[in-house]
């Protein structure tokens, strides 16, 4: 078979895109005989590019791949009639098949469908045989349909304009002439070029239909036509399956060289067959997830009629958008929120799309799919979206804006964004405010990103927020839920955290709305370069995504008491929340709740007390000293709100050098400012800084009276 997915999108303009698709085809479209596919659910918040990828994969797969595409997003139709459009879209010409794929059995139960039958069984009968050699008659002489191309345009018009959808969806009703006048040319194209050997074993696969009750093939069809509208669906489906997997059986295209990626245990490397692609967006809408739903039934019921075990076994690879984590899939993956899979349990941690290999899938679920009544939420298969990398921000920039005196660092844009692909859009086309201070430039949040006046911020927040959590304003009478959840994760350590602060009725309700719409996830975790030295390859803790943080708390910083004699909102916020996680271990003095008050302490601007306390610690284990710096460091800091780096760095010193202060105080205090600043998106990270901290670590290392200092100079030598 001839793959044409290496090299295929050269031509598209988001590379790291074409990159995605075509390491999703080279690990996921390879397949043995009797080999099941799974449903990916391709996850990503919104805006992350998810559409952009299915775009890259159906390009990529070109004309030789077996193809279709739903958009649930712009089309919310019913299951069958995105099943209908999927068929009339694989029914187009292949480079590499003899003859074009049919639906026979599709076709015949649309029929069946589409017709009002006579009440009398006898009259039915002969009216459904006179229908089905008329369309067979007409189809092959060419009389419905002049070409296929032809046919499907006329098939999209009849499901957009609602033809299709009244017979399948919504109560029982009569369906006016007109509509199954205009149906009869869509589903007659379905028989094209039809034999009759291929429309006999169509209606000897109705016999088997369990709803069929064995009845003869004439006999079956009637009774689905009598059936409820929604019995209709699962029926249809399985036929719908059943097409695909008749056509690659019956007419398999010619083989040829291809860039697949093969287990290295697997038998017969040379031979492999290629799946049939469906790429559906909006998975997360009513009518996508009820049509997912229907294709997951559908094959769990084809699977249970199955006597060899993998005769029933499909060749439709499903890549399907979802913005939304769907509870059902717990059972067989851990959740993107959380770090480590439930101990007992088929969890498995979800891979990232580049990663993602048809192995990991199948490890417990191709076992699971194949037994009796196997459950349909085994078929899915959940895959991270990569975030853009900073090469790939790079490349963005360099397309907006190629002259050489760029404001923005590709590094700066980058951990802002989080690689976020509708984020670094807007960074890079809407007005924001560039500040080139003494240390590198800054990018404001806070100035207008539109004609209106909307800030950078508030932006972010309207496009990014789910229902259900409102966009803060500027005058505050309580804290917004997003701000809350903001404030709460920008603590890493309340990602382990069995309960949430008693005192906060609106942060657990905001947690799960940002949870279930994947802005709170592992994947988006930005580890220091101090991390690993510290924490060793512990998991990744559950953060809020980068953009959607600093905007939340860009939004805490700007906004106004109603009565500007009250503390600031910022105080407030952090310091409830600081209270609401003290415990009564605290006040004996336990490690851990001490560590977490001081986080809190740096967050509110209290530097030089925390800088005293972490100096006081450094002689006792040097490991674990790094891993407190680096959890202090990661609390969030206003200063940068209102002054460059360059100006925060020599206000938190403040002439600490001059003051008579041990090597260890001043060194720490460096480290601590530096790295606190660090930490923010938008400060800069040079060379000059870099050098600044590795001396410091140097120092430290220089001066220690503990034996082993191994863990300061490899922090030393991260910043050489």
């Amino acid at each position: 078979m001839a793959c044409r997915f290496r090299g295929a999108v050269s031509a598209v303009g988001d590379l790291d895109a074409a990159e995605g698709a075509d390491a999703f085809l080279r690990h996921m479209l390879w397949r043995y005989p009797g080999q099941r596919q799974p449903i990916v659910a391709l996850l990503g918040p919104r805006q992350s590019g998810k559409t952009d990828l299915l775009q890259a994969v159906s390009r990529a797969c070109g004309g030789t791949v077996i193809h279709a595409g739903l958009d649930f997003e712009e089309q919310p139709v019913d299951p069958v009639s995105a099943a209908a459009l999927a068929a009339f879209q694989m029914m187009r010409g292949w480079d590499n098949l003899r003859r074009g794929p049919v639906f026979h059995r599709f076709g015949l139960g649309l029929l069946a469908l589409n017709e009002n039958l006579d009440a009398d069984r006898g009259r039915a009968t002969v009216q459904i045989r006179e229908l089905i050699q008329q369309y067979v008659r007409s189809t092959r002489g060419g009389r419905i349909a002049i070409n296929l191309e032809g046919a499907a345009v006329g098939a999209m018009d009849v499901v957009t304009q609602g033809a299709l959808s009244p017979l399948v969806s919504g109560p029982a009703r009569e369906v006016v002439s007109a509509v199954r006048d205009q149906a009869k040319p869509v589903i007659g194209s379905l028989f094209q070029s039809a034999a009759r050997w291929g429309v006999r074993d169509a209606l000897r696969w109705h016999i088997n239909v369990p709803e069929a009750e064995s009845a003869r093939s004439i006999d079956a069809l009637i009774r689905l036509s009598s059936s409820s509208r929604s019995a209709a669906v699962g029926p249809l489906m399985a036929a719908f399956l059943a097409d695909v997997k008749d056509q690659a059986e019956r007419h398999p295209p010619i083989r040829s060289a291809c860039s697949c990626v093969l287990p290295a245990h697997g038998a017969r490397r040379d031979r492999h067959d290629h799946a049939w692609v469906l790429l559906v967006d909006g998975a997360q809408t009513p009518s996508g997830r009820r049509f997912l739903t229907e294709l997951a039934g559908a094959r769990a019921r084809n699977q249970l009629s199955d006597v060899s075990g993998t005769g029933a076994a499909d060749p439709l690879l499903v890549l399907s958008a979802c913005a939304q984590w769907q509870s059902e899939w717990t059972s067989w993956w851990c959740e993107p929120w959380r770090s480590t899979p439930l101990a007992g349990t088929p969890q498995r941690r979800v891979p990232v799309l580049s990663r993602a290999t048809r192995t990991l899938w199948a490890g417990e679920n191709d076992a699971a799919v194949g037994v009796e009544r196997a459950p349909a939420a085994a078929w899915w298969y959940p895959v991270w979206l990569d975030p853009m990398t900073e090469e790939q921000v790079g490349y963005s920039m360099d397309r907006s804006d190629p002259s050489p005196a760029r404001p923005l660092p590709a590094s700066v844009v980058h951990r802002l964004t989080g690689g976020h692909r509708g984020a670094v859009s807007a960074v890079l086309e809407e007005p924001f405010g560039v500040h080139p201070g003494p240390h590198g430039p800054a990018v404001s949040l806070l100035d207008p990103a539109d004609e209106e006046g909307t800030p950078l911020w508030s932006y972010a927040l309207e496009t990014s927020l789910p229902e259900g959590l409102p966009v803060p304003g500027a005058t505050w009478s309580t804290t917004p839920a997003v701000v809350l959840a903001a404030a709460y994760l920008a603590d890493v350590r309340t990602a382990q955290d069995p309960r949430l602060p008693a005192d906060s009725a609106e942060l657990p309700r905001s947690l799960e709305l940002l949870r279930r719409h994947l802005w709170v996830s592992t994947f988006t975790h930005r580890p220091s370069r101090i991390h690993e030295i510290g924490w060793g390859d512990a998991d990744a803790p559950a953060t809020l995504h980068p953009w959607l943080a600093r905007s939340a708390l860009t939004a805490l910083n700007t906004a106004r008491r109603s009565q500007p004699a009250e503390p600031t909102l910022w105080h407030e916020v952090f310091a409830d929340q600081s209270f609401a996680l003290a415990t009564p271990s605290a006040l004996g003095g336990d490690p851990a709740a001490v560590e977490r008050g001081l986080f809190h302490d740096l967050g509110l601007g209290r530097f030089e007390p925390v800088a005293a306390a972490l100096a006081d610690r450094f002689d006792e284990d040097h490991r674990a000293w790094i891993r407190l710096l680096d959890y202090l460091s990661s609390a969030p800091c206003r200063l940068l709100y209102e002054q460059s780096p360059q100006e925060a760095y020599t206000t938190l010193l403040g002439g600490v050098e001059s003051t008579g202060r041990t090597v260890f105080a001043v060194a720490t205090a460096k480290l601590l400012a530096l790295l606190w600043l660090y930490n923010d998106p938008l400060t800069e990270h040079t060379r000059r800084w870099d050098g600044e901290i590795q001396e410091c670590f140097n120092r430290l290392a220089h001066n220690s009276r503990l034996l082993d200092v191994s863990p300061l100079q490899q922090a030393a030598a991260a910043f050489a």
